[in-house]
């Protein structure tokens, strides 16, 4: 019973966090991505701290002693990842974006390599090739002559960036010291993530102030609640139950759900090349999975797309 409730909590976790793509590819030509992940984290910090608030306060000595990695986290995962996304989805569709997405157990491989963290098989290897000939079908919509031919557009470059800097945050994540419990570590680096966005949005040109529709207030609602609270709360539940290892593959739901929603919501299509490339991004995920020497997901104690 236990364990079935956990895979209802990943799977809801995962269905929600795809959502986060649908809302912000909806909201990409109304509100500015740093904005909205501005918007994002603050009010999830608003709401988050009547909850953690006082372990915040009892570790606080705990979070000085270890402030460059909380900054290390904020910086890479909350505040760069998530803006990064919010810019691809204004020139890639939420499909290409999470099937992008996927390739960031490869990526998490191959950062755990270069630091010397693990020393992936043989099988990873293969896997990770296989993930990246997923994302080549995909780039060039199963058209190889393309390639050659195929400029690197703004979404393609910011999603790929965006990869690269949630392998970063995954790997930090690895080194979070048992002291500061996943919802300190959630909470508290939030805070520099909100202060890096303050001035990214102070700094950066604004063509026109931000009016609040009830369109972008009901989106913002369902990233702030659903994409980013309840999806950390959810995956929390079913790591304590079932643990990181087995619930680091309910990650991979992600483009399955996001391809339905975007296909209903948004009226996108899937073509054969998202087919096609998702077949050899999943599969090299599965041959990546095959051996525990790197643990692929993102760090499953705090984890939020």
């Amino acid at each position: 019973m236990r364990d079935g409730r956990a895979v209802l909590a990943l799977a809801g976790a995962a269905f929600f966090w795809s959502g986060n793509f649908i809302a912000g590819r909806a909201l990409s030509h109304e509100i500015d991505a740093a904005t909205l992940n501005l918007l994002r984290w603050s009010l999830c910090l608003a709401l988050l701290l009547p909850w953690v608030g006082p372990t915040l306060w009892c570790s606080r000595q705990a979070i000085g002693r270890h402030w460059r990695l909380l900054l290390a986290l904020g910086a890479t995962g909350i505040a760069g990842f998530h803006t990064l996304v919010y810019l691809a989805l204004r020139d890639s569709s939420a499909i290409d974006a999470l099937l992008m997405l996927s390739l960031t157990p490869v990526a998490i491989l191959a950062g755990a390599a270069l630091t010397g963290g693990a020393r992936p098989s043989t099988a990873q290897w293969a896997g990770s090739a296989a993930s990246l000939l997923g994302a080549a079908i995909l780039l060039t919509h199963g058209e190889p002559g393309r390639w050659a031919e195929l400029p690197p557009t703004r979404g393609t470059l910011c999603m790929g960036l965006a990869v690269v800097l949630w392998a970063a945050y995954t790997l930090c994540l690895r080194r979070r010291p048992r002291e500061l419990a996943p919802e300190v570590v959630f909470a508290a680096s939030i805070v520099p993530a909100v202060a890096l966005l303050l001035g990214w949005v102070a700094l950066a040109p604004h063509p026109a102030p931000l009016v609040m529709t009830l369109r972008i207030a009901g989106a913002l609602a369902y990233i702030v609640v659903f994409a980013s609270l309840a999806g950390f709360l959810l995956w929390s539940y079913g790591v304590a139950a079932i643990g990181p290892e087995r619930a680091g593959l309910f990650v991979n739901l992600m483009p399955l759900f996001g391809a339905a929603q975007a296909i209903v919501l948004l009226d996108e299509t899937l073509r054969p090349s998202h087919l096609g490339g998702a077949l050899c991004v999943l599969a090299g995920i599965a041959l990546v999975g095959m051996e525990r020497q790197v643990v692929v997901a993102p760090a499953v104690d705090v984890v939020r797309q």
